[in-house]
């Protein structure tokens, strides 16, 4: 005899995170978490608004921005629908980093090779951050190494900074003395001004 059987999935017991390995800071991409049974088939009967909490990314530090998944913010329990063990999110991440981002609702999460690897990289030059070396004595040349760093829009260093393409004025309006590690008169345009973002003055 002969009898046709059904295999079902079973109950989810982990998430699977599918998406892009890389991403802008401040650029968003869609995100798929995928809920599996024990045996690895897709838990289909998970389905419906479920409450995921997201982590494995930080905040930008100028100005501090949370990374965010369906405009809620990591750590923060967030709603997503699902549909047939399958949901689709966008997130949003701001901090230079190698994020590894996991999905956990109660004792269903994302471990290992499940979970999505991001690696962040810096936006557009926006800002520049003067860092002195101190203290210093009042009339007393500045010794030490002083920094000018080029920033994106969330405090990451624009390690690609170019002053050849983007001239940089530096000026000592009422004050006396000269800076050193400048290329051209009062500015630093030339490619090798800054390394890594960085200029030393």
């Amino acid at each position: 005899t002969s009898a046709n059987v059904t295999i079902g999935a079973g109950s989810a017991s982990k998430f699977i995170i599918t998406g892009t390995g890389t991403q802008t800071a401040g650029a968003s991409q869609n995100i798929t978490i995928t809920a599996k049974d024990a045996s690895g088939n897709t838990a289909t009967g998970y389905t419906g608004a479920k409450s995921i909490t997201f982590s494995g990314a930080n905040a930008s530090s100028s100005p501090a921005t949370n990374p965010t998944v369906a405009s809620t913010n990591f750590g923060t329990a967030t709603s997503v629908t699902f549909s047939n063990g399958v949901a689709t999110v966008s997130m949003s991440l701001f901090r230079v980093e190698s994020a590894v981002v996991v999905a956990t609702d109660g004792s269903v999460t994302t471990s290992g090779s499940d979970r999505l690897s991001v690696a962040v990289s810096p936006a557009a030059f926006s800002k520049l951050a003067l860092s002195l070396v101190g203290p210093q004595i009042n009339a007393v040349a500045f010794t030490g190494t002083n920094t000018l760093t080029a920033l994106d829009a969330y405090g990451n260093t624009v390690t690609g900074f170019d002053a050849s393409a983007n001239n940089i004025t530096v000026t000592t309006t009422g004050l006396t003395g000269s800076i050193t590690g400048l290329s051209g008169t009062d500015k630093l345009n030339n490619a090798g001004d800054f390394t890594s973002g960085v200029a030393n003055l």
